[in-house]
């Protein structure tokens, strides 16, 4: 295993009796930005009383410093443009774009099923300004999807949809309304390296390194644990290339209110040293970093 030490984020666990969890990383101007989800009640609370998921969101917008410490942090944080009726965001992932920074999120309205959105995030104002709900033209949208990842390059933005049994890619057509166009899909083989024949979902936005991207995708055993391996993408294709062997971090030992909940939100490269965020247990949020020559090896 690649990522063996975690590191709790120093964010304020007692204004939220539900958890802050799920970071999401990214480098923009010179730092290190996360943002991760606020909840004043509990899975086990919002399950029960379903109305619950329709409160007020919340979330909180900081900054790391160089020793990876939180140097700073907001709970202000407005959302502007979302729907006038009851709906709700969760699983935050950051990214760049021509110079803006982006985020994708789930959008959940409601009466309606779940589907991804795309926001726009404003740190000096501290909003998350929606855009539009993703669709992508020449797919069939699943009635409830979660993890849907952005590949941000110079010439365009590219939505990675689904990675197995289904690899399904898109490619932006209009950003102003969220738009996308099925560019590839495909069946690959099933898997070699001994995971079960089974979904396999997105974790992290691909990095570029070198000549390929990477990134983290996930699977759940029979036990509901997570555990997560290490993707090359061909750097023109976009298409898989390898899968690491074995898993680069784990769950199943989690504290908080799930044990095998260790969800990966994004994965960054800074030189000689790799950085993961994730959730624990549905309640918390942490880091753990590793050598990028350590990564690499996993492949």
């Amino acid at each position: 295993m690649v990522f063996k030490n975690r590191n709790r984020l120093t964010l304020d666990y007692n204004r939220f009796p539900g958890g802050i969890f799920n970071p999401s990383l990214v480098e923009y101007n010179g730092d290190l930005w996360g943002i991760a989800r606020c909840e004043p009640y509990n899975q086990a609370e919002r399950n029960s009383d379903k109305s619950l998921n329709f409160t007020s969101m919340q979330a909180v917008i900081f900054r790391l410093d160089s020793a990876l410490e939180v140097a700073e942090n907001h709970y202000d944080v407005r959302f502007e443009n979302f729907p006038n009726q009851p709906w709700r965001t969760e699983d935050y992932r950051l990214f760049v774009y021509n110079g803006e920074l982006l985020c994708t999120h789930t959008l959940w309205v409601q009466s309606y099923n779940i589907g991804m959105a795309l926001s726009r995030v404003d740190l000096t104002k501290r909003t998350i300004n929606l855009i539009c709900p993703i669709d992508i033209e020449g797919v069939k949208i699943q009635g409830v999807e979660k993890n849907w990842v952005m590949i941000p390059s110079e010439q365009t933005l590219h939505c990675l949809y689904q990675f197995y049994p289904d690899y399904t890619i898109a490619k932006l057509t209009d950003l102003s309304s969220a738009q996308f166009r099925l560019s590839e899909q495909c069946r690959p083989s099933p898997p070699t390296n001994g995971l079960a024949d089974r979904l396999i979902s997105l974790s992290t936005v691909p990095q570029k390194l070198g000549n390929a991207w990477y990134l983290l995708v996930h699977q759940k055993d029979e036990d509901h644990v997570y555990h997560d391996y290490l993707v090359r993408l061909n750097q023109h294709s976009l298409l898989p290339e390898v899968m690491s062997d074995d898993p680069v971090i784990n769950g199943g030992d989690c504290e908080g209110f799930w044990r095998g909940f260790l969800t990966v939100y994004s994965l960054q490269i800074l030189g000689e040293q790799v950085v993961v965020s994730f959730g624990e247990g549905e309640n918390y949020s942490s880091l753990s970093t590793a050598k990028t020559t350590e990564l690499l090896a996993a492949l």
